[in-house]
């Protein structure tokens, strides 16, 4: 109790002060028509200030969970457009499939851990066995691919990302029509290097990388990359550096590529590989 009345007898001019300040505002406001107009008019101000500012820091909040819906959106109207190619070429009389069905399958995920600074660079996703995601998969993005699933829990799951510098994925160069095993070089986050072209393909700066088609990881004609370089190496092939369309430091939402045949094909590749 002393150290209260101690403290007020300290701030007892300050105490004064504010409280004829208050008392004046009363009477400068009550008094006058127009001082109480403008009072009202800046408090209104002020409060549509403070209302905007934190209208701002709600949609701030709410940005990760616009985020995934707007990742989900996207993986939905992808696969409408798959179907949809489906049935153009159908119409085409081009068969995609057993029974007139899609060969692939997107589910969507979100990027929980993420590395590009080291040799063997992993990623890992919020999405796992109880999503219908299982090793062998590929994943990718609107920008190119990603990497491949190698491991999973009911809810996780891990993938060797395309900056491993043991990974090869397949792909082909568009207007060259080659193809051959894009690998990472461990070198630059954004680059990696395209192997086994031979000499006298017709390699052009800017040609387009994309997927070869040539497993059941990938769909083919997923953009990968441009070609930004190439020399001759080991005799007669190309040795082509591409610059890569997804950015691993930026990348946050992807999809998991599933092809729907793929038990059916395991199984015959592992019969074919007992012959």
């Amino acid at each position: 109790m002393n150290n209260l009345l101690r403290f007020l007898v300290g701030v007892r001019v300050l105490l004064l002060f504010i409280i004829l300040e208050i008392i004046a505002l009363t009477l400068f406001t009550t008094n006058s028509y127009y001082q109480q107009s403008v009072v009202i008019n800046k408090l209104h101000a002020v409060r549509g200030i403070v209302h905007e500012q934190v209208s701002e820091l709600t949609q701030y909040l709410n940005l990760r969970e616009t985020n995934t819906t707007l990742a989900i959106e996207n993986t939905i109207l992808h696969n409408e457009l798959v179907h949809y190619r489906l049935e153009r070429h159908a119409t085409a009389g081009t068969v995609t499939g057993p029974a007139g069905t899609p060969l692939f399958n997107y589910i969507p995920a979100t990027i929980t851990d993420n590395s590009v600074n080291k040799q063997h660079n992993y990623i890992m996703l919020d999405v796992g066995a109880i999503h219908h995601v299982a090793p062998d998969m590929g994943v990718v993005t609107e920008y190119g691919v990603i990497g491949i699933v190698m491991a999973v829990t009911e809810h996780y799951a891990i993938v060797k990302s395309l900056l491993h510098t043991d990974w090869r994925c397949n792909v082909r160069l568009v207007q060259a029509g080659d193809f051959g095993p894009l690998q990472w070089d461990g070198v630059i986050y954004n680059e990696a290097v395209l192997h086994d072209i031979p000499q006298h393909s017709n390699v052009q700066l800017g040609d387009t990388v994309v997927t070869s088609g040539y497993s059941s990881i990938f769909p083919p004609n997923i953009p990968v990359g441009v070609v930004k370089s190439y020399e001759i190496k080991r005799g007669n092939f190309y040795e082509i550096r591409i610059r890569l369309f997804a950015d691993f430091k930026k990348i946050r939402y992807v999809n998991v590529v599933s092809f729907l045949y793929r038990d059916e094909v395991k199984a015959l590749n592992e019969l074919r590989d007992e012959y």
